[in-house]
């Protein structure tokens, strides 16, 4: 029996909302679902964790880290690629419309290899590094064959010691010498950045372009494709070691989205490179939307989107898995607090209600995306409404979602802010429908509010774009713009689409992601994800839930 005096105290939280806040309980509260062995297990393609905000990507990447003996984490911020946008180099190869992907690539490869060494060898500083390239030095000079991996640890062996940021700086600078010394004296005073392109002529240019482009493709990457080679033979062959690299925060704003967008893309095909050495794995966490939004902006000819699936773990969340995750922290945060014996969801939430039978979880997984943070947001808000008892009541869980729904609505504004930047003005074609809705249901006086405040922004947003070729009369129906619309609310989640009458509802978190200009405009019926029913002032028939 649990003890009757436990009371659900002030600011008692089942955790914080961060993986990096939230390390304590994590460690202790993990709920295994195999995508960990997965992960771990250097033979398995699966390196890409992939999920929406608040799915668990950052707690699985710090699981590895305390899981693995030999683990790095490589953090985006830091190795400022910042520095290449601004680079008059970069800008240079930019404004005479050179791709840059294989230098992409290369950078990837160098600051992984260096890394992986650094992590094999414990090279800490300059000593250390001329202690791992003089052992590998008298190695390699036994096989002439390895000519290409000589040339590279020559010229990289005393710099393995220093920062990515410094790694990075160094690559850049070599492209630039290489750069000047391709096209040659009689294009010596050409200055290598934007201004001195815009002085060129076009016959110039066209040579400039020539001779800049042989100096991208020769790049040093067959030189490294050699070194992977060697690394498996000579310094990751015992089986028993394995090493991992774990790159997370891809999501945050360390580029401008182009640049960074081929930089994922580049370290993608990375970590596909770095299987042929059979005992590291690099793994990387990864927005699902991000990586839709990658594949969209570096998508050339012959790109076949399915190759990469064998590398992408698509984390999900079954009822029983987040009903667990609930039960754990609750049992852990009261142990704590207050008793050894456990406590559970029966101790805490009220009874199912009358009638309906619908439990107290129930009722909060419904109104998630089914990931961890959004249940965790959800309990922490209950708990702080029913502060000072011992119990959560029904009205305590009806004033709660209140909370929530509020604070869920703001977190899609954030979450989508990059590709749906004007989702704020575009969401609002909801307020106060009906749960369950027809096309019908949005008249031209709703529409046109929205119409109005979407022409106004001045973004990249798709429902902006659309909006302003239909004010510019360029053969856009408002029904095109309303289709725009639905697509985005679909893809954040916000609502579900009934493709046919004999269909089930489609939802973006449970089902397929996006859905086509065709589907929404043969859906039946639409219903409004019930997460925002309160921040959207949305039409219900369930009276029960207002029970006290």
């Amino acid at each position: 029996m649990v003890d009757a005096g436990i009371k659900i105290t002030r600011n008692l939280k089942v955790g914080a909302l961060d993986a990096e806040t939230d390390s304590s309980l994590l460690d202790k509260c993990f709920v295994d679902k195999g995508d960990l062995d997965e992960l771990l297990d250097v033979s398995n393609p699966a390196a890409v964790v992939l999920g929406r905000t608040g799915s668990g990507k950052s707690a699985l990447i710090h699981k590895i880290e305390t899981s693995a003996d030999h683990c790095s984490r490589l953090d985006p911020n830091d190795i400022s690629v910042r520095f290449l946008e601004h680079s008059d180099i970069i800008k240079f190869f930019d404004a005479l419309d050179i791709k840059l992907d294989l230098f992409y690539k290369l950078l990837w490869r160098h600051l992984l290899v260096v890394e992986i060494l650094k992590l094999r060898y414990d090279i800490r500083n300059e000593q250390d590094g001329k202690r791992f390239t003089d052992g590998i030095f008298s190695w390699l000079r036994r096989d002439k064959a390895k000519k290409k991996a000589i040339e590279y640890f020559n010229e990289w062996g005393d710099k393995f010691w220093l920062d990515t940021d410094e790694h990075l700086r160094e690559i850049t600078s070599k492209l630039e010498n290489d750069t000047k010394a391709s096209i040659g004296a009689k294009y010596s005073g050409v200055s290598l950045s934007i201004d001195g392109v815009e002085k060129l002529s076009e016959q110039e240019r066209t040579e400039i372009r020539q001779r800049a482009s042989q100096v991208v493709n020769g790049l040093q990457i067959k030189k490294l494709n050699e070194v992977l080679e060697l690394l498996a033979l000579y310094s990751f062959d015992d089986n028993q070691k394995k090493f991992y690299i774990v790159i997370d925060q891809l999501d945050e704003n360390w580029a401008n989205t182009s640049t960074r967008c081929r930089f994922i893309r580049a370290l993608i095909e990375e970590i596909k490179s770095f299987r042929k050495i059979e005992t590291v794995k690099i793994i990387a966490a990864l927005r699902k939307d991000l990586l839709d939004l990658v594949y969209d902006q570096t998508r050339d000819s012959g790109f076949q989107e399915e190759k990469y699936e064998a590398y992408m773990l698509e984390l999900k969340w079954s009822t029983e898995e987040l009903t667990k995750l609930v039960e754990l922290r609750i049992n852990e945060v009261f142990r704590v607090q207050y008793t050894k014996e456990v406590v559970s969801l029966d101790h805490i939430f009220p009874k199912p209600k009358k009638g309906g039978g619908q439990t107290a979880i129930g009722f909060i997984l419904e109104r998630t995306l089914r990931r961890p943070r959004d249940v965790l947001q959800f309990v922490n808000e209950a708990f702080n409404i029913a502060s000072e008892r011992e119990r959560v009541s029904w009205r305590a869980l009806i004033s709660a979602e209140a909370n929530y729904s509020e604070k869920r609505l703001k977190s899609l504004k954030e979450e989508w802010g990059e590709m749906y930047p004007s989702f704020e003005d575009t969401v609002e074609i909801l307020r106060g429908l009906p749960s369950t809705f027809s096309r019908s249901a949005i008249n031209q006086d709703r529409l046109n509010d929205v119409f109005i405040a979407l022409s106004e922004a001045h973004n990249n947003d798709p429902c902006v774009k659309m909006v302003h070729s239909y004010f510019e009369a360029k053969s856009v129906k408002d029904t095109d713009v309303l289709y725009a619309i639905l697509q985005c609310l679909y893809r954040v989640g916000a609502i579900g689409v009934k493709v046919s009458s004999l269909d089930t509802f489609l939802w973006a978190h449970i089902d397929q992601s996006s859905v086509s200009k065709g589907e929404v405009k043969r859906s039946s019926h639409l219903k409004i994800h019930k997460m925002l029913y309160r921040a959207l002032d949305i039409e219900t028939e369930d009276k029960s839930m207002f029970v006290t």
